[in-house]
Protein backbone atom coordinates (compact mmCIF):
# COMPACT_ATOMS: atom_id res chain seq x y z
CA UNK A 1 0.00 0.00 0.00
CA UNK A 2 2.51 1.57 0.94
CA UNK A 3 4.75 1.75 -2.55
CA UNK A 4 1.03 2.66 -4.22
CA UNK A 5 0.63 5.73 -2.47
CA UNK A 6 4.44 6.56 -3.52
CA UNK A 7 3.22 5.82 -6.86
CA UNK A 8 0.60 8.08 -6.38
CA UNK A 9 2.13 11.23 -4.99
CA UNK A 10 5.03 10.77 -7.94
CA UNK A 11 2.26 11.13 -10.44
CA UNK A 12 0.36 13.94 -9.18
CA UNK A 13 3.60 15.68 -8.56
CA UNK A 14 4.62 15.05 -12.13
CA UNK A 15 1.42 16.51 -13.50
CA UNK A 16 1.82 19.32 -10.94
CA UNK A 17 5.22 20.48 -12.44
CA UNK A 18 3.98 20.06 -16.13
CA UNK A 19 1.61 22.35 -15.63
CA UNK A 20 3.47 25.04 -13.46
CA UNK A 21 6.37 24.47 -16.88
CA UNK A 22 3.93 25.41 -18.60
CA UNK A 23 2.78 28.44 -16.94
CA UNK A 24 7.08 29.37 -16.91
CA UNK A 25 6.78 28.69 -20.52
CA UNK A 26 4.12 31.95 -20.55
CA UNK A 27 5.62 33.50 -18.06
CA UNK A 28 9.49 33.50 -19.40
CA UNK A 29 8.13 34.80 -22.77
CA UNK A 30 6.55 38.06 -21.25
CA UNK A 31 9.53 38.81 -18.49
CA UNK A 32 11.92 38.23 -21.24
CA UNK A 33 10.72 40.70 -23.63
CA UNK A 34 10.53 43.37 -20.39
CA UNK A 35 14.18 42.23 -18.79
CA UNK A 36 15.13 45.15 -16.65
CA UNK A 37 16.73 47.42 -18.53
CA UNK A 38 16.36 51.15 -16.88
CA UNK A 39 15.81 54.34 -18.75
CA UNK A 40 18.05 57.29 -17.87
CA UNK A 41 17.40 60.67 -16.72
CA UNK A 42 20.64 63.52 -16.51
CA UNK A 43 19.90 66.80 -15.38
CA UNK A 44 23.51 69.12 -15.19
CA UNK A 45 23.66 72.21 -14.07
CA UNK A 46 24.97 74.79 -16.86
CA UNK A 47 23.83 78.30 -15.69
CA UNK A 48 21.68 79.15 -13.32
CA UNK A 49 18.60 77.37 -12.87
CA UNK A 50 19.66 76.24 -16.54
CA UNK A 51 20.22 72.47 -17.23
CA UNK A 52 21.64 70.07 -20.03
CA UNK A 53 18.81 67.53 -20.13
CA UNK A 54 19.89 63.92 -21.24
CA UNK A 55 16.35 61.45 -21.81
CA UNK A 56 17.68 57.90 -22.37
CA UNK A 57 15.30 54.89 -23.10
CA UNK A 58 16.19 51.29 -23.75
CA UNK A 59 15.21 49.47 -27.03
CA UNK A 60 14.10 46.24 -26.46
CA UNK A 61 12.91 44.37 -28.98
CA UNK A 62 12.08 47.11 -31.20
CA UNK A 63 9.86 48.19 -28.43
CA UNK A 64 10.58 51.85 -27.18
CA UNK A 65 8.70 53.05 -23.01
CA UNK A 66 6.30 55.36 -23.50
CA UNK A 67 7.80 57.67 -20.72
CA UNK A 68 8.20 61.07 -20.43
CA UNK A 69 10.04 63.29 -17.41
CA UNK A 70 7.56 66.21 -16.21
CA UNK A 71 8.86 69.02 -14.08
CA UNK A 72 6.72 71.31 -12.18
CA UNK A 73 5.04 74.42 -13.39
CA UNK A 74 7.90 76.35 -12.10
CA UNK A 75 10.76 74.45 -15.06
CA UNK A 76 10.19 74.43 -18.94
CA UNK A 77 11.54 71.01 -21.00
CA UNK A 78 12.27 71.76 -24.29
CA UNK A 79 14.22 68.76 -26.44
CA UNK A 80 15.87 69.06 -29.42
CA UNK A 81 14.40 67.66 -32.74
CA UNK A 82 17.19 65.48 -33.49
CA UNK A 83 17.01 62.16 -31.97
CA UNK A 84 19.52 59.52 -31.63
CA UNK A 85 18.95 56.18 -32.25
CA UNK A 86 21.73 52.88 -31.23
CA UNK A 87 21.48 49.67 -31.02
CA UNK A 88 20.09 49.22 -27.67
CA UNK A 89 18.73 52.89 -26.59
CA UNK A 90 16.80 56.04 -27.61
CA UNK A 91 18.39 59.29 -26.77
CA UNK A 92 16.99 62.96 -26.37
CA UNK A 93 18.94 65.84 -25.54
CA UNK A 94 17.53 69.19 -24.51
CA UNK A 95 16.99 72.32 -21.97
CA UNK A 96 15.81 72.78 -18.41
CA UNK A 97 14.89 75.94 -17.68
CA UNK A 98 13.42 77.02 -13.61
CA UNK A 99 12.60 80.15 -12.15
CA UNK A 100 14.46 80.76 -8.72
CA UNK A 101 14.53 77.22 -7.56
CA UNK A 102 12.12 75.69 -9.46
CA UNK A 103 13.78 72.19 -9.72
CA UNK A 104 14.95 72.56 -5.97
CA UNK A 105 11.53 72.74 -4.64
CA UNK A 106 9.97 70.66 -6.85
CA UNK A 107 9.47 66.98 -8.06
CA UNK A 108 10.11 65.46 -11.08
CA UNK A 109 7.42 62.65 -12.65
CA UNK A 110 8.02 60.03 -15.35
CA UNK A 111 4.70 60.16 -16.64
CA UNK A 112 3.37 56.71 -17.73
CA UNK A 113 6.46 54.59 -15.74
CA UNK A 114 3.41 52.95 -13.30
CA UNK A 115 2.18 50.55 -16.28
CA UNK A 116 5.74 49.57 -17.36
CA UNK A 117 8.41 47.09 -16.34
CA UNK A 118 11.19 49.44 -16.39
CA UNK A 119 12.49 51.98 -13.75
CA UNK A 120 14.30 55.31 -14.01
CA UNK A 121 17.58 56.07 -13.00
CA UNK A 122 18.48 60.07 -12.29
CA UNK A 123 21.44 62.31 -11.75
CA UNK A 124 21.56 65.64 -11.16
CA UNK A 125 24.62 67.73 -10.86
CA UNK A 126 25.00 71.36 -9.75
CA UNK A 127 26.73 74.20 -10.85
CA UNK A 128 28.65 73.62 -7.40
CA UNK A 129 29.43 70.52 -7.84
CA UNK A 130 26.83 68.63 -5.34
CA UNK A 131 25.33 65.26 -7.22
CA UNK A 132 21.76 64.42 -6.50
CA UNK A 133 21.42 60.63 -7.25
CA UNK A 134 18.32 58.61 -7.23
CA UNK A 135 15.95 55.37 -8.88
CA UNK A 136 12.40 56.40 -9.59
CA UNK A 137 10.69 53.13 -9.33
CA UNK A 138 7.42 52.60 -11.27
CA UNK A 139 5.32 51.82 -7.77
CA UNK A 140 6.32 55.51 -7.06
CA UNK A 141 6.56 57.48 -10.11
CA UNK A 142 8.29 60.30 -8.86
CA UNK A 143 10.98 61.65 -6.95
CA UNK A 144 11.13 64.80 -4.66
CA UNK A 145 14.29 66.89 -5.50
CA UNK A 146 14.55 68.24 -1.88
CA UNK A 147 16.47 66.00 0.75
CA UNK A 148 17.24 63.56 -1.99
CA UNK A 149 21.08 63.78 -1.75
CA UNK A 150 24.02 60.91 -2.62
CA UNK A 151 24.08 57.76 -4.27
CA UNK A 152 21.21 55.47 -4.54
CA UNK A 153 22.72 52.21 -2.35
CA UNK A 154 19.36 49.95 -1.80
CA UNK A 155 18.83 51.28 -4.94
CA UNK A 156 21.43 49.83 -7.03
CA UNK A 157 21.33 46.30 -5.12
CA UNK A 158 17.49 45.90 -5.62
CA UNK A 159 18.02 46.63 -9.45
CA UNK A 160 21.08 43.79 -9.78
CA UNK A 161 18.57 41.66 -7.75
CA UNK A 162 15.31 42.61 -10.26
CA UNK A 163 17.52 41.45 -12.97
CA UNK A 164 18.35 38.04 -12.19
CA UNK A 165 14.91 37.72 -10.62
CA UNK A 166 13.38 38.61 -14.43
CA UNK A 167 16.51 36.95 -16.32
CA UNK A 168 14.85 33.58 -16.53
CA UNK A 169 17.36 32.36 -19.38
CA UNK A 170 20.11 32.85 -16.67
CA UNK A 171 17.96 31.37 -13.57
CA UNK A 172 17.71 28.82 -16.20
CA UNK A 173 21.54 28.14 -16.57
CA UNK A 174 21.99 27.79 -12.90
CA UNK A 175 19.05 25.24 -12.03
CA UNK A 176 20.89 22.96 -14.91
CA UNK A 177 24.14 23.39 -12.73
CA UNK A 178 22.20 22.31 -9.53
CA UNK A 179 21.18 19.09 -11.78
CA UNK A 180 24.45 18.40 -12.76
CA UNK A 181 26.78 18.87 -9.94
CA UNK A 182 26.89 16.16 -7.13
CA UNK A 183 27.43 17.51 -3.14
CA UNK A 184 27.11 20.38 -1.75
CA UNK A 185 30.83 21.43 -1.66
CA UNK A 186 31.45 21.18 -5.28
CA UNK A 187 28.11 22.97 -5.75
CA UNK A 188 29.65 25.75 -3.90
CA UNK A 189 33.08 25.75 -5.96
CA UNK A 190 30.95 25.54 -9.41
CA UNK A 191 28.61 28.16 -8.56
CA UNK A 192 31.79 30.50 -7.12
CA UNK A 193 33.53 29.81 -10.68
CA UNK A 194 30.28 31.34 -12.52
CA UNK A 195 29.92 34.55 -10.14
CA UNK A 196 33.81 35.01 -10.82
CA UNK A 197 33.68 34.54 -14.65
CA UNK A 198 30.45 36.57 -15.30
CA UNK A 199 31.68 39.38 -12.80
CA UNK A 200 35.06 39.83 -14.97
CA UNK A 201 33.15 40.30 -17.93
CA UNK A 202 30.42 42.36 -16.74
CA UNK A 203 32.77 44.91 -15.55
CA UNK A 204 34.79 45.02 -18.69
CA UNK A 205 31.45 45.04 -20.83
CA UNK A 206 30.15 47.57 -19.07
CA UNK A 207 33.60 50.22 -18.47
CA UNK A 208 33.28 49.65 -22.39
CA UNK A 209 36.77 47.61 -22.33
CA UNK A 210 35.15 45.16 -24.49
CA UNK A 211 31.81 45.45 -26.88
CA UNK A 212 29.82 42.96 -27.96
CA UNK A 213 26.54 42.97 -29.52
CA UNK A 214 23.06 42.03 -27.38
CA UNK A 215 21.48 39.89 -29.97
CA UNK A 216 24.12 37.24 -30.29
CA UNK A 217 25.07 36.78 -26.45
CA UNK A 218 22.00 36.44 -25.88
CA UNK A 219 21.36 34.15 -28.34
CA UNK A 220 24.86 32.07 -27.25
CA UNK A 221 23.31 32.25 -23.60
CA UNK A 222 20.08 30.34 -24.99
CA UNK A 223 22.18 27.87 -26.52
CA UNK A 224 24.67 27.36 -23.31
CA UNK A 225 21.50 26.50 -21.43
CA UNK A 226 20.36 23.53 -24.08
CA UNK A 227 23.91 22.73 -23.44
CA UNK A 228 24.16 22.13 -20.07
CA UNK A 229 20.64 20.50 -20.19
CA UNK A 230 21.78 17.97 -22.56
CA UNK A 231 25.26 17.55 -20.33
CA UNK A 232 22.69 16.42 -17.41
CA UNK A 233 20.66 14.22 -19.31
CA UNK A 234 24.14 12.66 -20.34
CA UNK A 235 25.99 12.22 -16.75
CA UNK A 236 22.22 10.77 -15.79
CA UNK A 237 22.76 8.10 -18.22
CA UNK A 238 26.17 6.88 -17.28
CA UNK A 239 27.80 9.06 -20.54
CA UNK A 240 30.89 11.49 -19.74
CA UNK A 241 31.98 14.40 -21.77
CA UNK A 242 35.44 16.46 -21.61
CA UNK A 243 33.96 18.93 -18.36
CA UNK A 244 32.24 15.98 -16.72
CA UNK A 245 35.16 15.78 -14.11
CA UNK A 246 35.21 19.45 -13.47
CA UNK A 247 32.00 21.32 -13.49
CA UNK A 248 33.76 24.19 -12.12
CA UNK A 249 35.83 24.79 -15.73
CA UNK A 250 32.14 24.21 -17.81
CA UNK A 251 30.62 27.03 -15.22
CA UNK A 252 33.43 29.61 -15.11
CA UNK A 253 33.71 29.69 -19.03
CA UNK A 254 29.71 30.01 -20.05
CA UNK A 255 29.97 32.29 -16.79
CA UNK A 256 32.24 34.90 -18.99
CA UNK A 257 29.43 34.71 -21.59
CA UNK A 258 26.24 35.58 -18.78
CA UNK A 259 28.20 38.51 -17.92
CA UNK A 260 27.84 40.31 -21.12
CA UNK A 261 24.03 39.86 -21.09
CA UNK A 262 24.38 41.11 -17.04
CA UNK A 263 25.81 44.07 -18.36
CA UNK A 264 23.14 45.07 -20.91
CA UNK A 265 21.51 46.37 -18.22
CA UNK A 266 23.94 48.94 -16.65
CA UNK A 267 25.95 49.88 -19.97
CA UNK A 268 22.59 50.74 -21.70
CA UNK A 269 21.86 52.96 -19.02
CA UNK A 270 24.91 55.62 -20.10
CA UNK A 271 25.97 56.36 -16.71
CA UNK A 272 28.83 59.00 -16.49
CA UNK A 273 32.11 57.49 -15.93
CA UNK A 274 32.83 58.00 -12.54
CA UNK A 275 29.54 57.03 -11.26
CA UNK A 276 29.82 53.28 -13.02
CA UNK A 277 32.23 51.66 -10.75
CA UNK A 278 30.22 52.43 -7.50
CA UNK A 279 27.00 51.13 -9.75
CA UNK A 280 28.59 48.17 -10.84
CA UNK A 281 29.74 47.34 -8.00
CA UNK A 282 26.12 47.55 -6.02
CA UNK A 283 24.57 46.01 -9.14
CA UNK A 284 26.86 42.87 -8.74
CA UNK A 285 25.56 42.59 -5.39
CA UNK A 286 22.12 42.77 -6.54
CA UNK A 287 22.69 40.13 -8.82
CA UNK A 288 24.37 37.75 -6.36
CA UNK A 289 22.08 38.34 -3.83
CA UNK A 290 19.48 37.01 -6.30
CA UNK A 291 21.66 34.48 -7.48
CA UNK A 292 21.61 32.56 -3.93
CA UNK A 293 17.91 33.21 -3.05
CA UNK A 294 17.13 31.38 -6.15
CA UNK A 295 19.89 28.14 -5.32
CA UNK A 296 18.29 28.39 -1.51
CA UNK A 297 14.85 28.08 -2.85
CA UNK A 298 15.61 25.25 -5.40
CA UNK A 299 17.65 23.49 -2.66
CA UNK A 300 14.83 23.55 -0.90
CA UNK A 301 12.68 22.54 -2.90
CA UNK A 302 15.25 19.20 -3.92
CA UNK A 303 14.67 18.21 -0.56
CA UNK A 304 10.71 18.61 -0.09
CA UNK A 305 10.61 16.29 -3.12
CA UNK A 306 12.94 13.68 -1.99
CA UNK A 307 10.96 13.83 1.17
CA UNK A 308 7.43 13.38 -0.22
CA UNK A 309 8.62 11.27 -3.05
CA UNK A 310 11.53 9.56 -1.50
CA UNK A 311 13.50 7.36 -3.80
CA UNK A 312 11.61 8.26 -6.65
CA UNK A 313 13.01 11.15 -7.64
CA UNK A 314 14.01 10.26 -11.44
CA UNK A 315 10.99 11.47 -13.01
CA UNK A 316 11.51 14.82 -11.56
CA UNK A 317 15.12 15.34 -12.86
CA UNK A 318 14.21 13.99 -16.19
CA UNK A 319 11.38 16.53 -16.60
CA UNK A 320 13.42 19.53 -15.75
CA UNK A 321 16.16 19.17 -17.66
CA UNK A 322 13.97 18.51 -20.52
CA UNK A 323 12.41 21.52 -19.93
CA UNK A 324 15.27 23.53 -19.22
CA UNK A 325 16.57 22.42 -22.73
CA UNK A 326 13.29 23.60 -24.42
CA UNK A 327 13.03 26.83 -22.65
CA UNK A 328 16.86 27.50 -24.21
CA UNK A 329 16.36 26.35 -27.20
CA UNK A 330 12.48 28.35 -27.49
CA UNK A 331 15.12 31.45 -26.11
CA UNK A 332 17.82 30.65 -28.62
CA UNK A 333 15.33 30.74 -31.57
CA UNK A 334 13.58 33.64 -30.79
CA UNK A 335 16.84 35.29 -30.87
CA UNK A 336 18.01 34.15 -34.08
CA UNK A 337 14.59 34.63 -36.18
Amino acid sequence: MRINLDIFLVKVCSVLAKGIICCLLFITTVVNAHEVRPSYLSLQEIDNNQFSVLWKRPIKEGAVPDITPVFSEKCQLTFQPLIEIISSAKIQHGLLICDENGLAQGRITIEGLSITLIDVLVRIQSKNGDIIQAVIKRDKPYLIVVGTKGAPIADYIILGFEHIISGVDHLLFVLALILIVPGMKTLLKTITAFTLAHSITLVLATLGMVNVSPRPVEACIALSIVLMAAHALYLRRGKQTLLSGKPWLMAFLFGLLHGFGFAGALSDVGLPENDIPFALLLFNIGIELGQIAFILLVLALIWVAKKVTQKHIQPWFTLTAYSIGSMGMYFFISNIL
